[in-house]
């Protein structure tokens, strides 16, 4: 089993953080208007509400430019190191978000990786933010439908997939379609959520779907490592990175804290900032109940592969 990237954060730390962001905000609410000041100014002298502070924004508050995930560049770039990546090699990304990570793996190891989004908007955003790091060829970022996608046989060397698969209906499918698109003996690296089926009915699994932007449609570990199996692929590492996950969440907020002065922020951004909380506040309930779980895959296609036509949707 690989060595862990990050070291968790203690037991203790965990609702402790994420408490004080929330206290952080939540004081600031309570707190009297200061006579004379812009809050305490007549309704019709008040200044107009400032823009709405997006989900996307806060989240590359937490991880970094680009970064609409947990785990920042140094995480990524310590994930592919299996890849060995080089100038020779071509990567898919699948699940790219705003491209951080594909832009950053592109610079390190000055290679092309192609992202693909199932969001439209911010396969859009990633791609301009590709375009401005003149990164248009090296980090591309284009919007698919992880439901009905091809990939042409045999183009990439590795793909990636960080919460590729979660809220994918047809997993099976969206496998067959990755080991057709790898090269052969090339290599395949997936992280992501899986269920035990004896706790999925758990409380804190449905405040966490109810989260997502896509109901999710979880498979348990058995169910992934059969596929692989099915599929042909030589998997290698089957391995429990919940410890992970968490750490990331947290380092995200202990950033934030750092580099964000929340008490200064408009009261509107601020609950966006406590609706984010929550957020990352009930994904780590879900974990700690044990019902869910991260996973990290890293398996290599074999010389079998299925037909292409396995793969054609009915018209």
């Amino acid at each position: 089993m690989a060595a862990k990237r990050d070291k968790a954060a203690p037991p203790a730390a965990r609702p402790s953080l994420m408490t004080r962001v929330l206290s952080l905000l939540r004081g600031a609410e309570d707190e009297p208007a200061i006579a004379g000041s812009a809050a305490a100014a007549p309704a019709h002298a008040a200044a107009p509400p400032p823009p709405l502070l997006d989900t996307l924004t806060i989240r590359q508050w937490l991880w970094g430019p680009g970064f609409n995930t947990p785990g920042d560049a140094d995480y990524v770039r310590d994930l592919v190191k299996p890849f060995a990546a080089n100038s020779s090699m071509s990567i898919l990304e699948v699940a790219s978000g705003l491209g951080g990570p594909a832009r950053v793996i592109a610079e390190t190891f000055d290679t092309y990786v192609t992202g693909l989004e199932r969001d439209p908007e911010i396969a859009r955003l990633g791609m301009e933010m590709s375009v401005t790091a003149g990164k248009q060829k090296h980090a591309p970022i284009t919007q698919f439908d992880p439901e009905s996608f091809e990939l042409r046989t045999g183009a990439f060397d590795c793909i990636l997939g960080r919460g590729a698969t979660y809220m994918v209906q047809d997993k099976e499918r969206f496998m067959r379609v990755l080991i057709l698109g790898l090269k052969q003996r090339g290599q395949l690296l997936l992280t992501d959520y899986v269920i035990d089926p004896t706790r999925a009915d758990r409380p804190e699994v449905a405040m966490w779907a109810a989260l997502q932007p896509v109901k999710p449609h979880l498979w348990t570990l058995r169910q992934y490592t059969d596929c692989f199996n099915s599929l042909g692929f030589d998997t290698r590492i089957t391995e429990d990175v919940t410890s992970d996950v968490k750490a990331q969440i947290i380092l995200g907020w202990e950033r934030l804290l750092h580099h964000v002065n929340l008490k200064s922020l408009p009261r509107l951004h601020r609950l966006a900032v406590v609706d984010e909380c929550e957020r990352w506040v009930k994904t780590i309930m879900a974990l700690d109940s044990g019902a869910i779980r991260g996973y990290r895959f890293y398996a290599l296609a074999g010389a079998s592969r299925p037909p292409v036509s396995s793969i054609k949707k009915a018209k």
